[in-house]
């Protein structure tokens, strides 16, 4: 685990968008990745990505939410690399019609989906990966996707923020029970991505009126996050939340709000 160019990651939901992203940054860094996804094509696109530039990536088609595709996952994770060093725990339902529901009208179906992908999945592939880890006897690191969600309530998302609250809550009791067995557990908290649509940010709003950092973020700013709480540069952090949304959720209001504060820094003498 002391040398990053030797572990052995595995990225659910990483075909795609974020979860491309941090399969890429780990891949970059000489890892070994395996990347576990309902997404067949894309899956199967992003491991060829990943070995036509020279690294070793497998794709394993994984629905998180069922045991038995768990269970095989780590089997064809063994097979392939040997073990297991790094979990990173993003699959997940994107916002959508699969996700934003007022709560009169949130029905079993909803809840239950969301639940069983963002709760069940992670607690499925974690335990599975903790387990490893122990037998290994290195250590090890698991990464769960939190999002804002989970401390600021978004409208018509209640089963989603619901379960993003959990994922928190449960990323901290981890980290407190793994932490004897040298295992870190912490989460990344995304904020608005250009791979989401712009319905995250307002249809009429630019990212510069609400992000301070005047722009959407990357799969590649996520990426390198996540692989930075893998590295060992990140040792001693466990139990973290780490925000990357370029300052959206640290304000009172967004900037277009404050019309009485306006401020062009070409002006302001320094």
């Amino acid at each position: 685990m002391s040398n990053r160019q030797k572990q052995r990651v595995i990225v659910t939901g990483g075909s795609k968008g974020l979860g491309r992203g941090i399969s890429l940054a780990f891949a970059k860094s000489g890892a070994s990745v395996v990347i576990a996804d309902v997404d067949s094509d894309a899956g199967e696109r992003c491991a060829r990505e990943i070995n036509d530039l020279g690294g070793n990536a497998l794709f394993v088609y994984t629905d998180v939410s069922s045991i038995d595709d768990v269970k095989n996952l780590f089997e064809q994770s063994h097979q392939f690399h040997g073990g297991v060093d790094v979990l990173v725990n993003n699959a997940g339902i994107a916002h959508g019609p699969n996700s934003e529901r007022h709560f009169l009208k949130t029905d079993y179906v909803m809840w239950d989906n969301l639940m069983k992908v963002h709760l069940y999945g992670l607690y499925y592939c974690s335990q599975e990966a903790a387990k490893s880890m122990v037998r290994q006897g290195d250590g090890g690191v698991i990464i769960n996707m939190s999002s804002g969600g989970a401390t600021k309530a978004h409208r018509n998302r209640v089963a989603y923020d619901a379960t993003k609250g959990a994922i928190e809550a449960a990323t901290r009791a981890m980290a407190l029970d793994l932490a004897p067995r040298k295992i870190r557990v912490n989460a990344v908290m995304p904020g608005a991505m250009e791979v989401e649509s712009r319905t995250s940010v307002g249809e009429e709003t630019s990212p510069a009126d609400v992000i301070p950092l005047g722009r959407l973020g990357t799969p590649q700013d996520v990426g390198q996050a996540v692989h930075f709480l893998a590295s060992p540069e990140a040792s001693y952090i466990t139990g973290h939340v780490l925000v990357v949304d370029g300052g959206l959720t640290s304000q009172l209001r967004p900037p277009k709000m404050d019309a009485n504060v306006e401020v062009h820094f070409d002006e302001v003498e320094l």
